[in-house]
């Protein structure tokens, strides 16, 4: 497994990478806008990671068993409603905002909450620092619908 601190960047990276390829997507106006995209990945960052990232230290420090979860991702029909006529440079904003936190958040965290576990119905255990490499997937999944 990557280092937390080069996952971390990668993180970032990521994002960049992201709002980038947005800007210059060559939509064809079949699937998903480029807001969409971006749109989708705020919800996820915020309703999927953030939330989480949370419940499993959470569940640590009260000395709970590790949550059960399941993959979950936000309702696309909402998805497209909500960002569907939102302008470019108001989803770039507010998804490279919302990484930015999310990295400083996790930039805080101790080696112990790193740790901090869950069971996965898809991925078996997981701990807050081997979500980072289910972020990175995801995110590879939607830049590579930006091309």
């Amino acid at each position: 497994m990557k280092n937390f601190d080069v996952l971390l960047s990668e993180l970032s990276a990521s994002a960049e990478n992201i709002c980038s390829q947005a800007q210059r997507s060559k939509w064809d106006g079949e699937s998903w806008s480029p807001t969409i995209i971006l749109g989708h990945l705020f919800d996820v960052d915020n309703e999927v990671w953030m939330y989480r990232f949370t419940l499993l230290r959470q569940a640590k420090e009260k000395g709970l068993e590790p949550p059960q979860l399941e993959w979950w991702e936000p309702d696309p029909e909402i998805t497209v409603h909500r960002y569907g006529s939102e302008s470019l440079q108001v989803s770039l904003e507010r998804f490279h905002k919302s990484r930015k936190e999310m990295v400083e958040y996790l930039i805080d965290l101790s080696i112990d909450d790193r740790e901090a576990s869950a069971h996965h119905a898809t991925f078996g255990k997981i701990t807050i620092e081997s979500m980072l490499q289910i972020i990175l997937d995801h995110d590879a999944e939607h830049l590579g619908s930006l091309i």
